[in-house]
């Protein structure tokens, strides 16, 4: 046991500090480039998250999956990594041919390069999955986290120099005529290294592709793909489709303050990764629900504060992490996107119930459900209404499916869940936050008492749970 959580640590390490990383960068950013530009910086890293769920199809958890088989382990590496090579090499030439033709489709004629430098980050990106699941499946979380944050680290100096060191007229002739184009090349050189230092585990890959085996892990991976993608509308559909509905200005300015909300999608991230384990070695116990209950009772409590506290100090927080003022009209986005990763936090929790029962095929569904939501209301509302409704709709469809998962749950697989409690500090959570955006304007003083308010609340509703803790 302490084993594992020493690995998920680590792997946790691995998977959040590049995001943290990135999210540092973001004053930046948004220092150097105006709203206009930010909204293409949004729009492309919004699409490439769909073209990474395309090409990777699925098959890090199918290598795990097949993997598991002692006498395919070999099959498996080779046949996954020539799969997602070749399948990555045909787009990627695909891509280069008509790189004009998709520039224009896209909105991006007078910037070809974008589309080319992307299909490149994609297909560099999807050389290093399996790489990546080897490492993993191998338990070298340490190598795992090198590569990840060493990787990151490395974009993030390119980036840094690009905007403060390297002159301007060197960059020009490298093909970067605007500021936006520096975080894709720094991106481009990043996923290029990842490549560099992986290569001792890509040198032990051989030329075999077993026909069978591959029929077998596309049958199990497409299912995966498609939730990926259902997932990955819920989280950028909106990023995507903004710069081509709305003002670019306002787009952007969206895209500049919804990196701010990012700070309770880290912490959510942080728990999945340290979590899921965890849940699949309590499904066999007796007291599993109990235990599934307190979890999820105790996430919603804490993650609940970290967002009282988040949106408690917009007011500062943005000065230090969106510095130009002229991103500020989006501001009031992001009460509604942290509690709205707040529901998804407690979504994924519930979700525990349809993967110890192997019901799998009901997060599909879930997962679709809200990505229709999302999908419907953006396209009947968004050019109307403005980037306010991407804010509501991504809240609407994470309620929607945290809602769903309780109540499909109770039916298949019930857990005594303290639902009174955590409905009622998720609504106060709402009008405390409803009450400093309309009535003080995230007045500084007036925001953290009422956090100190509703911590306290909070915690004196817990006081027997938390003596208990402290005695021992």
């Amino acid at each position: 046991m302490k084993k594992l959580l020493g690995e998920t640590i680590i792997y946790g390490i691995g998977a959040i500090m590049p995001r943290i990383i990135l999210f540092v960068l973001n004053p930046l950013y948004i220092h150097y480039i105006d709203p206009e530009a930010f909204a293409q910086f949004s729009n492309l890293y919004a699409l490439i998250s769909f073209v990474n769920i395309v090409l990777s199809f699925g098959f890090e958890t199918a290598f795990f999956r097949f993997s598991s088989e002692t006498e395919q382990q070999e099959k498996t590496f080779n046949t996954s990594f020539w799969f997602l090579t070749g399948f990555s090499f045909l787009f990627l030439i695909g891509v280069l041919a008509y790189n004009q033709t998709i520039a224009d489709y896209l909105g991006y004629g007078k910037n070809p390069e974008y589309i080319k430098w992307f299909a490149l980050i994609a297909f560099l990106d999807n050389l290093c999955v399996i790489p990546f699941a080897w490492l993993r499946f191998n338990n070298k979380p340490i190598k795992y986290s090198a590569v990840r944050v060493f990787q990151s680290l490395l974009q993030t100096v390119f980036v840094i120099a690009l905007f403060l060191w390297i002159p301007t007229a060197f960059s020009e002739k490298l093909g970067m005529r605007e500021k936006v184009s520096y975080p894709f090349y720094s991106n481009l050189a990043g996923s290029f290294f990842g490549v560099l230092m992986l290569l001792p585990i890509i040198f032990k890959v051989r030329f075999t592709f077993s026909k069978e085996l591959f029929v077998r892990m596309i049958k199990y991976s497409w299912p995966i793909m498609i939730a990926g993608l259902a997932f990955m509308v819920n989280e950028n559909f909106d990023k995507a489709i903004q710069i081509y509905y709305i003002d670019k200005t306002d787009a952007g300015a969206y895209g500049g303050c919804y990196k701010l909300a990012v700070l309770m999608t880290l912490f959510v991230t942080a728990y999945r990764m340290g979590i899921e384990p965890f849940f699949f070695k309590q499904m066999n116990k007796e007291n599993a629900k109990e235990t599934y209950a307190k979890v999820t009772e105790y996430f919603s409590f804490f993650a609940s504060i970290i967002a009282m506290g988040i949106i408690a100090n917009v007011s500062w927080l943005k000065i230090i992490f969106v510095p130009n003022k002229s991103y500020w009209t989006a501001v009031e986005i992001i009460p509604i996107i942290v509690i709205a990763n707040l529901c998804f936090g407690i979504y994924y929790n519930l979700s525990t119930w349809y993967k110890v029962t192997d019901r799998t095929h009901f997060g599909t569904t879930i997962s679709w459900i809200g990505a229709g939501i999302t999908i419907v209301l953006h396209l009947l509302l968004l050019e109307k209404h403005g980037f306010m409704v991407s804010a509501w709709v991504t809240f609407i469809a994470y309620f929607v499916m945290m809602v769903l998962s309780y109540f499909l749950g109770q039916k298949y697989y019930p857990i005594p869940y303290r639902t009174g409690k955590i409905s009622f500090f998720l609504l106060l959570l709402m009008l405390f936050s409803f009450i400093l955006v309309k009535y003080f304007n995230y007045n500084f003083w007036i925001g953290n008492i009422l956090f100190l308010i509703y911590s306290g609340l909070l915690i004196y509703s817990e006081k027997q749970f938390i003596l208990s803790k402290i005695k021992r």
